[in-house]
């Protein structure tokens, strides 16, 4: 009887989630879409890479249209001769949005064009950390305290040639990974392995990530949600490995330490697709989206839309 009443129960989450999604979230995103195809961080506000890619991303998700076609247009015209996308409109240098709208066009095969000089420019651009003045410079400023760290190891940054940070490496392991490997650069593996065992070292030590470093001057960091969410996307390929296991149990217990349909939507995201169900976090996002503090930019909004998915088309691996 219990099992026939969770069934049940689970029926009508989902068939309430389909609904928002068809009655409110969609079309949202939909009108939020600025005249030039591309969206802001809030409707009306300028067009920019992040929010446009994120946008495309929960729309294709769940059904083709025009918005989409008028999106790539704007992410077509965005990005720079060298294959990257900036971070603001109008700049000149090529930042860690590249890794966003490379995923967010790498399953248009229109786009391919665009998508590998994206990815291309991605495994060429180096960090900043992993030159030998950079790791020297490191060296002589740790003299005398011990911070156990492979400066061997590096990912992405989020401006181009300084140091590697959790989360552009997340974006652009799930960018490498999602794109046809007809598009991935051959050099792009050795790229990803060491990124992988960047991320790994870089956990801190109850599980989870934050922003940079795991420790700071010899000072435990703290977790974040965000930092966190990412890495285990990026790392869901083995998810019986004991770090990716303790940094789950540490977002089940702490994912609502700051309350925000943000964090509420992302966790879900993490918690569904490395099999943990938890639903704190579902609930947690329908009581968002209850009072309307879903919408309060276009990023969270498409992380809600995707947070509902069930086929997650935008997290199946290629490469």
């Amino acid at each position: 009887m219990e099992n026939g009443s969770s069934k049940s129960q689970a029926l009508g989450e989902f068939e309430d989630a389909l609904a928002f999604l068809e009655r409110s979230c969609l079309p949202w995103l939909e009108r939020a879409q600025n005249e030039d195809g591309g969206w802001g961080f809030a409707p009306g506000s300028l067009s920019r890479v992040e929010p446009t890619s994120w946008a495309l991303l929960a729309l294709e998700e769940f059904r083709p249209s025009a918005c989409g076609d008028r999106g790539l247009g704007f992410l077509q015209g965005s990005q720079l001769g060298d294959g990257s996308w900036p971070a603001v409109t109008g700049e000149k240098k090529g930042s860690w949005v590249t890794s966003i709208a490379c995923l967010a066009l790498c399953r248009r095969p229109e786009a391919s064009n665009v998508v590998a000089r994206g990815l291309r420019w991605l495994t060429e651009e180096w960090p900043g950390d992993s030159g030998w003045r950079w790791r020297l410079l490191r060296r002589l400023a740790l003299r005398g305290r011990v911070e156990d760290r492979n400066d061997a190891y590096c990912g992405w940054s989020w401006t181009a040639r300084t140091a590697s940070w959790v989360e552009p490496t997340s974006y652009a392991v799930l960018a490498l990974d999602g794109s046809p490997p007809d598009l991935v650069p051959a050099k792009a593996r050795l790229r990803l392995q060491l990124a992988e065992s960047m991320l790994y070292e870089r956990m801190c030590s109850g599980g989870g990530w934050n922003c940079g470093n795991p420790m700071v001057y010899g000072v435990p960091g703290e977790p974040q949600v965000g930092p966190t969410v990412w890495a285990l996307l990026a790392l869901r390929r083995n998810p019986e490995r004991p770090e990716i296991q303790q940094s789950l149990d540490w977002l089940e217990k702490n994912w609502n330490r700051v309350s925000s349909p943000a964090g509420a939507a992302l966790s879900a995201i993490a918690l569904d697709v490395l099999g943990r169900r938890n639903s704190i976090s579902r609930t947690s996002l329908r009581n968002f989206r209850e009072n309307d503090q879903t919408f309060c930019n276009v990023p969270v909004a498409a992380w809600t839309a995707l947070a509902l998915s069930k086929q997650r088309n935008w997290l199946q691996n290629h490469a």
